[in-house]
């Protein structure tokens, strides 16, 4: 019986993942599934169970946890649980608003 509660879509995507709070170097990785809360990834190296790890994928980064860690015949395939997903749109939306702010109190302090 599937106790999935989300439909999981089939990618074969090359991605680049990387353990948060150990080495700052990315891993090769293919996203082989995706859910609206999960990413299922396919690595040569096998990922920490419950490290927090970055996954990039162009302009998309996802933020998430390693729930599983499974050996296969061809490498390891881990469960990721997203907590965050960040897009580079996104970033530079919340960026510009953040100056315009801090222009705003800058204009306002010249003006005094």
């Amino acid at each position: 019986m599937d106790r999935r509660y989300e439909v999981r879509f089939p990618a074969r995507r090359s991605v680049r993942v990387r353990v948060l709070g150990g080495s700052q170097e990315f891993l090769s990785a293919i996203l082989s599934e995706v859910s609206g809360s999960g990413l299922r990834l396919l690595t040569d190296c096998p990922l920490p169970v419950d490290a927090t790890v970055e996954i990039e994928d162009g302009e998309l980064t996802w933020l998430g946890e390693v729930c599983y860690c499974n050996a296969q015949p061809d490498g390891f395939t881990s469960g990721i649980h997203v907590e965050h997903r960040l897009t580079l749109t996104e970033d530079l939306l919340r960026l510009a608003r953040q100056l315009r702010l801090e222009q705003g109190v800058a204009a306002e302090t010249q003006t005094d």
